[in-house]
């Protein structure tokens, strides 16, 4: 550990054990469900509930063959999107805006449609059966469970917990903790903090049916020491932050900091951020406007505390380098001993802002962190003076707004045809929207699941999406024989991938 400037926790520990919980086992059930044949609705029923605009789904009286379908769709105006079984259920868009009961009630009248319906949406109805998660008043506060019917977070998605240690045994941690590193001793054996195992519990406490729930309970935690005793310098959070950026952090929390700036620990904080890391620091307890660092650093997130009236509380700090607020005021999470307690402090607003960045990258991993501080400032709820102001920044965390601001990282495959027939001299064309920035590659696949054929390899995509063309042949030269085959798109950045793929039948008549 190198000798620099010394930086304190940022929480003020008023600790409250409740003890540990007894596993509760989550209630499940099996079972099979009959079809049952829906009722026609009526011509002049209006639809009632959500569902998705412009959309029908269509059961076919029996499969009609592809001339049939197309038939029907033209003189109605509809585009397929899907089928299922075969073509005997279709879900299709209305090409103008027509009035959907309208066009529904006129495909009834068909003798070949069996039922024809709106594309409903349906909601999980989802509550953590956590014993403790009626104490965690933080989560309906910023919209959790909401934000939890989208993602509860991804195992792909990293969150450093750069602190004092953590309580590695918690049952609370099981099988969730990845490069664990102590920058004091230089090896993997961490201390046992309550402050680092209460910052990581809010973080990504498991969703196990006991104890408590975090924010994002589904992502892995890298716990990282830099205390010795109640301070840590800034080299060795410098050291530390390399550390879980080298080792693929997507998040780093600082739930620490001091009055004096330094070099290493902007550099440190910039580097993060040109890696695509977000860096998200505790503003600081001492209710006064000085600059906090590294929470005041230009690309680090500073974040002020607000209690459960939504108030500044008494004790958070605020000034210029505030972002965003969120709930650090009697704040139940996980503690060493395999326990639970209470604590307060913008160390504990802090990680809270880190879940629900976590939350983002879940859903769209390919974010550049700039975009992810954009959405979570336009998404916070505004307490204060309109706008920005000094004491809740851009306003208080709001997950699940979070969330609905949050693109996906990839479109739907769009096909020119699904039938693609090769002896008409036309090409397949396929195309795929994205947002970030992000490589692909292109290729096409068998209906056992080989590569046949690449298209593209390690392209950069052209005005927001990629474009491929297919003129029937395999790689070796020859003409694929006809069959179904799917279009698969693969595209990556430096820290994360994911695959897409649509199936198209190949055909010569």
């Amino acid at each position: 550990m190198g000798i620099g400037l010394r930086l304190q926790k940022a929480a003020m520990i008023g600790l409250v054990i409740i003890g540990s919980s007894a596993m509760l086992a989550p209630a499940s059930g099996k079972g099979e469900v009959e079809a049952a044949e829906l009722p026609k609705q009526q011509a002049e029923e209006k639809f009632h509930g959500s569902y998705e605009k412009g959309e029908l789904v269509i059961q076919f009286d029996h499969v009609l063959t592809e001339a049939e379908r197309q038939a029907l769709y033209t003189k109605y105006g509809l585009t397929e999107e899907d089928a299922l079984q075969n073509g005997l259920f279709a879900n299709v868009s209305l090409k103008s805006k027509q009035e959907l009961s309208n066009v529904a009630a006129a495909l009834r009248k068909e003798a070949a449609v069996k039922q024809a319906e709106p594309n409903y949406q349906l909601e999980r109805q989802f509550k953590p059966s956590d014993p403790y998660y009626k104490s965690q008043w933080f989560h309906s506060k910023i919209n959790a469970p909401k934000a939890w019917d989208r993602t509860r977070g991804n195992s792909q998605i990293t969150v450093a917990v750069i602190d004092g240690g953590i309580d590695s045994r918690h049952s609370e941690f099981k099988n969730r903790l990845v490069y664990p590193y102590n920058a004091i001793t230089s090896s993997t054996v961490l201390p046992v903090d309550h402050h680092g195992t209460h910052v990581a519990g809010i973080i990504g406490a498991a969703m196990n049916s006991s104890g408590v729930t975090g924010v994002a309970p589904g992502v892995k935690l890298m716990p990282i020491n830099v205390f010795e005793g109640e301070y840590a310098d800034s080299y060795t959070i410098a050291e530390a932050i390399l550390y879980a950026v080298d080792q693929g952090a997507d998040v780093l929390n600082l739930s620490l900091g001091s009055y004096s700036y330094t070099g290493i620990l902007e550099y440190a904080a910039n580097y993060a951020v040109n890696k695509g890391a977000i860096v998200i620091a505790a503003a600081g307890n001492e209710d006064t406007s000085l600059p906090f660092y590294p929470a005041a650093l230009s690309n680090v997130i500073g974040v002020s505390a607000t209690s459960a009236a939504d108030k500044i509380t008494r004790f958070s700090n605020f000034g210029r380098y505030i972002n965003v607020s969120a709930p650090g005021q009697d704040i139940l999470s996980t503690i060493a001993g395999n326990s639970y307690g209470y604590m307060d402090g913008t160390s504990m607003a802090a990680p809270v802002v880190s879940g629900t960045a976590a939350l983002i990258l879940s859903k769209n991993p390919f974010l550049s962190p700039q975009q992810v501080m954009q959405i979570l400032y336009k998404s916070s709820v505004d307490l204060g003076a309109k706008s920005w102001d000094s004491f809740y920044g851009n306003g208080r965390i709001d997950a699940y707004k979070a969330l609905a601001l949050t693109p996906e990282p990839v479109g739907a495959i769009s096909l020119n045809t699904k039938e693609f027939k090769v002896a008409s001299g036309k090409n397949l064309r396929a195309s795929l929207a994205v947002s970030g920035s992000m490589r692909g590659s292109i290729y096409i696949e068998n209906a056992a699941g080989k590569n046949v054929r690449t298209l593209m390899s390690g392209a950069a995509p052209q005005k927001g999406g990629f474009v491929a063309y297919w003129n029937g042949k395999l790689a070796d030269g020859s003409t694929a024989p006809a069959g179904r085959y799917s279009i698969v798109f693969r595209v990556a950045d430096q820290r994360q991938s994911l695959s897409k793929k649509a199936v198209m039948n190949v055909s010569y008549k």
